[in-house]
């Protein structure tokens, strides 16, 4: 008798156990969820600190910071995909109003080879993009998200005078959206000589249901490419927007002197737009972490231990830590490693990202980066550093 009832209580256990991997293998495989993180920032860093014994020279009371951080303004942001196009893959509208007045910049994606730039002004161009961008005044454009839902659409002509148009329509709908890094870093698309700490806060996906889709190209229809698995567990198109991009441009390429700051007895330091949290390890400033801001939003990077003092270390130290950055009140996006080497008058630190969320499969992206400096104090004491991201892939 005591053996049927051991036969009873295995069945729901197998049933349990073929559910839960069932369960994995959809929610793995046959389902995107996006993520505004990917690391517990307190957990990943830990509370690392540095020995005093790491300097062998005394301090100078100044603060050289081998970082930088900037945050351009975006106010909307919407990218349609689309197929059976021999040319153009993907339309990106970018939308603006700042100080520098309301406009748009558009990306046209080709299936092969750098995109192109179009601008109702070139007011609205970052440093370093092409100068071969054109300029459109007469761009029509509208990109609206209000409670009876998204309405946006495009009319512009590119370089070669073929007309370029979307219309994106959504039904009014519960928003499930999340935010997440955009993997714009993943290709030669678009290029940067920073890294594109870009946080899609709140993007959402258009979906399929309730929602009309239609892009033409030089007068051709052309259909919007669907994402064939469920994304946050509804079918939706490659279509996706957000009203508060977060677009930090971390370590900008540097060939020149350092500034020197003086943070005094502050264990706080603002230079412009960036702020900085200090470590006063016997004397010698360190960064603890280090903030961008505008009137809207910011982003962090700190790092554990702080990043040291560089021009008093002591000869021949290698140091190591870690980091992790966020985008407002989301902490842990993007994380890695940094590494410190003194050798004579020179200081080399690389930084390395290791962890981030990306949609698509295939190697993350984030991993192809590196950050690599050479900073060099001179004899009068003065500092310099050269610096640039390099990628692997």
């Amino acid at each position: 008798m005591s053996s049927r009832p051991r036969k009873r209580a295995t069945l729901p256990v197998a049933v349990v156990g073929l559910v839960s991997l069932v369960g994995f293998i959809f929610s793995r495989y046959l389902l995107i969820n996006t993520k505004d993180s990917v690391v517990d920032q307190t957990e990943f860093l830990g509370s690392h600190t540095n020995p005093p014994e790491i300097y062998g020279h005394p301090s100078t009371g100044l603060l050289y910071s081998p970082l930088n951080v900037h945050l351009a303004p975006m106010d909307r942001l919407i990218l349609v995909d689309f197929a059976d196009d021999p040319d153009y893959s993907s339309i990106e509208l970018q939308v603006f109003d700042d100080a520098r007045g309301r406009g748009a910049r558009v990306l046209l994606y080709h299936k092969v080879g750098p995109a192109d730039y179009y601008y109702t002004s070139r007011v609205f161009a970052d440093v370093g993009e092409p100068d071969a961008a054109s300029v459109i005044p007469e761009m029509e454009y509208r990109f609206d998200v209000t409670a009876s839902g998204l309405n946006a659409e495009l009319k512009m002509k590119d370089h070669e005078g073929k007309s370029v148009e979307f219309q994106v329509n959504e039904a009014p709908h519960k928003k499930d959206s999340k935010g997440f890094l955009a993997p714009v870093g993943g290709s030669n698309a678009v290029t940067f000589d920073y890294f594109p700490f870009f946080h899609m806060k709140g993007m959402a996906f258009v979906r399929r249901s309730d929602s009309e889709v239609a892009i033409k190209i030089g007068g051709q229809n052309r259909t919007p490419s669907q994402i064939p698995i469920p994304v946050n567990w509804k079918l939706v198109y490659l279509s996706r927007y957000t009203t508060a991009p977060i677009l930090g441009q971390w370590n900008k390429a540097h060939n020149d002197q350092l500034p020197a700051m003086r943070p005094g007895l502050s264990q706080a330091y603002q230079d412009g737009e960036t702020c900085y949290e200090l470590v006063n390890n016997a004397g010698h400033y360190e960064i603890h972490k280090m903030i961008g801001f505008n009137d809207k939003d910011n982003v962090s990077f700190e790092f554990s231990p702080a990043i040291p003092d560089l021009p008093g270390l002591k000869e021949g130290i290698e140091l190591s830590g870690r980091f992790s950055a966020g985008a407002n009140e989301v902490l842990g996006i993007v994380a890695g490693e940094y590494h410190i080497k003194r050798h004579g008058a020179t200081i080399n630190m690389e930084i390395l990202p290791l962890d981030g969320y990306q949609p698509n499969p295939g190697t993350l992206w984030v991993k192809t980066w590196t950050w690599k400096s050479a900073m060099t104090v001179a004899v009068d004491g003065t500092v310099s550093m050269k610096s640039e991201w390099t990628r692997n892939g």
